[in-house]
């Protein structure tokens, strides 16, 4: 059997860990065949791949990104063009793919599933931990970490001036991370489009903070709640009526959340779950991911993933709260 492997999408912390594993389970049996497409559903469309063997992939647990490269193909919405992809991987003689990547991804692995005689396996790659079945995704403790880290850093020079910081991190659609981001760094209030608050009332809270004693305050703000340039324009007006030498500043994370080298958990488990992919290609286990649930590893059908959305536990803004006093 020849297989496929690609990522797709935004990249995550762990995404060669998880090649590295596909790849050298599968050279145990003398079957199979690997080749990974660059610059993921593209790679298809334009027939790039390299063959992978156990070589291929050494000195690559360690590093963040992913060597395979990765891209979002909006042309793989088009059915015409998902035709064409199609027609390659049979030319290419592809029995299966293992597609690493996030909701996006899951969402092209269900089509290819239900329109071709290609068979998939997924694995979870997104620092968002958004997808839907599974308690954990791949590069969500590196990001979270990173994050961290910097908002540590962050703290030192607000403490120093008595200021009022925003620290814009990722988290489109999803508020997990900046959720967890703020209580790993104690900080005072979070934004996140679960949760939203009227902008008086952030000015509100940040001052009876103040008023407290708090020599500085952080918010910890999710991309998908606003830019932290438009809540500065709102808030900061409204922050000077309450005492003029309020002094807010901004900074905006980025992608520096997506890249670095994987914490140890992710290389683990990015390794266990590109080795569990190779499992179920063995046991013709076609359409499911990777999960982990109650800490373990299992398969669950990536249908599952991507007719559900997954929730968020609101409790962990009141826990929040009352530990920001």
């Amino acid at each position: 059997m020849r297989i496929g492997v690609l990522t797709s999408g935004g990249d995550s912390p762990g995404m060669n860990a998880a090649i590295r594993a596909v790849v050298r389970t599968a050279n145990d049996y003398p079957n199979l065949e690997v080749i990974g497409f660059i610059k993921g559903l593209r790679g298809i469309l334009y027939k790039e791949f390299i063959y992978l063997n156990e070589r291929s992939v050494s000195g690559t647990i360690e590093k963040g990104g992913t060597f395979l490269q990765s891209s979002r193909e909006p042309r793989f919405l088009d059915y015409n063009y998902r035709q064409i992809a199609y027609q390659v991987l049979n030319e290419l003689e592809i029995d299966w793919l293992v597609i690493i990547g996030g909701n996006g991804s899951f969402n092209a692995a269900y089509k290819i599933i239900t329109e071709s005689n290609i068979k998939v396996v997924g694995i979870t790659g997104t620092i968002d931990n958004d997808i839907y079945g599974t308690e954990y995704t791949l590069g969500y403790d590196t990001a979270l970490n990173t994050a961290t880290q910097a908002i540590d850093k962050i703290r030192d020079t607000a403490y120093s001036f008595g200021r009022i910081f925003i620290v814009e991190v990722m988290g489109r659609d999803y508020g997990l991370l900046p959720l967890d981001i703020a209580l790993a760094t104690g900080s005072e209030l979070v934004l996140i489009p679960e949760y939203k608050i009227p902008t008086p009332k952030i000015a509100e809270k940040i001052h009876q903070y103040k008023v407290k004693g708090k020599k500085h305050v952080i918010v910890v703000l999710s991309e998908g709640y606003c830019s932290a340039f438009e809540l500065e324009k709102e808030l900061n007006p409204i922050l000077k009526k309450y005492d003029s030498n309020y002094e807010l500043k901004i900074t905006v994370l980025g992608h520096i959340q997506r890249g670095g080298n994987p914490t140890a958990y992710d290389r683990i488990f990015g390794t266990l779950s590109g080795q569990k992919a190779i499992e179920l290609i063995i046991n013709n286990q076609n359409g499911f991911f990777i999960a982990l649930k109650n800490n373990k590893i299992e398969p669950l059908p990536i249908e599952l993933a991507i007719k559900n959305k997954k929730k968020l536990n609101h409790q962990l803004v009141n826990v929040l709260e009352q530990l920001a006093i």
